[in-house]
């Protein structure tokens, strides 16, 4: 399974896994999840959030009850996921920019995410690509990303 998904397509989803598909589509292709979890933001959100985590794929996809319990997001953390043909998870920051520069993506911005227990993370994120990078130590650690959006409220769902 881990050959036949690799390749994260940006505001589209992971090979022929496509946001916007309901959950019984996802299970036909990925099967049963080892963990379900649901949970709300915050109070001000709207429904719930149900995720499903792949411990095999190091993949995690969540399903939001907003927008019809449709996907709506995926992360993933093995080094074998590839992002426009290159495999970033694990590069130090400086050599990800440098590669997400290569692919002309000029929007980056980077973010601090202090944590309780002293991990050093941070964000590297893309809106127009709807695409967050997960650093943890100076390292990427996680990709995470979903689909596009027209304007603030409107998905383009892929076709």
């Amino acid at each position: 399974m881990k050959q036949a998904l690799k390749e994260i397509k940006a505001g589209v989803g992971l090979d022929d896994i496509k946001f916007g598909m309901d959950r019984e589509d996802l299970q036909n292709i990925l099967g049963e999840p080892d963990e379900i979890d649901t949970h709300t933001d915050n109070e001000e959100e709207e429904g719930i959030t149900e995720s499903w985590h792949y411990d095999d794929l190091e993949l995690s996809i969540s399903f939001e009850e907003i927008d019809d319990l449709r996907l709506f997001s995926i992360a993933v953390s093995g080094e074998f996921y590839e992002f426009k043909s290159k495999k970033l998870i694990g590069l130090p920051k400086q050599d990800l920019l440098k590669e997400l520069e290569a692919l002309e993506i000029d929007d980056l911005q980077t973010e601090d995410w202090a944590t309780e227990d002293h991990i050093k993370q941070e964000l590297v994120f893309s809106e127009k690509l709807s695409i967050n990078f997960w650093m943890e130590d100076g390292v990427l650690s996680e990709i995470q990303w979903g689909p596009l959006f027209e304007d603030e409220e409107t998905i383009i769902w892929p076709e």
